[in-house]
């Protein structure tokens, strides 16, 4: 049987892929997170074989969780399970370890094919996203580094969050830091970036499609 357990916010969505997995004979969905804090706690308690893994979450994103994961379980085999298909999320989370890379409007027996592919030692990438990598790997040392790539993790959570409009403390409550580490992060993003104010930003956000 392949273990496996199901990371996404939305409740909806993860009783959806249950019922999607439990009709496959060898699957077995062995627990649900809704956030990476709670998958990485997931991970060490029921020690999944493969992780379905959203990447937009609030507190610890699917990026972030991805990497925790790996560093202390490497073991198990990440699939990405999401509606981002830009470059601006998919290689992060190719690069970050997942061997899976699933969109949420793909087929059903897509996610079947990916599990079983990555299960057995393989990987998989979703075909709508493959000319996103093919690109990526045919422009590297072409072109200088992506600035946005430079960006941590938390970075890019308050950039996104900036970007949205809210406040420092929206975005401090928001991600349990401080208003002060707050404005740490966005000093370091704007630096990162080379924009001078907020309405910057929200442009910037926009065009590389990091705004819903």
């Amino acid at each position: 049987m392949i273990r496996i357990l199901i990371v996404d916010d939305h409740a909806i969505v993860r009783a959806g892929i249950r019922v999607l997995l439990q009709l496959q004979p060898d699957f077995e969905v062995v627990g649900e997170a809704e956030d990476g804090q709670e998958a990485l706690r997931q991970v060490q308690q029921l020690a999944p074989d493969i992780a379905l893994m959203d990447i937009g979450m609030p507190g610890m994103d699917g990026l972030a969780a991805t990497r925790a994961i790996l560093q202390n379980y490497p073991q198990v085999r990440i699939i990405a399970l999401t509606q981002h298909e830009n470059r601006e999320y998919v290689l992060p989370t190719l690069r970050a370890g997942a061997k899976g890379y699933v969109l949420k409007r793909a087929p059903d027996d897509t996610l079947v094919r990916a599990i079983r592919t990555v299960a057995a030692g393989g990987s998989f990438l979703d075909p709508r996203i493959a000319d996103v990598v093919t690109d990526s790997l045919r422009q590297q040392g072409a072109a200088p580094a992506d600035p946005l790539e430079t960006l941590t993790e938390r970075e890019r959570e308050v950039l996104q969050l900036l970007a949205s409009g809210k406040t420092y403390q929206e975005i401090a409550d928001t991600l349990f830091i401080s208003v002060k580490t707050v404005d740490f992060h966005r000093t370091n993003l704007m630096r990162k970036l080379n924009l001078a104010n907020r309405t910057e930003l929200v442009q910037f956000a926009i065009k590389r499609s990091l705004l819903s």
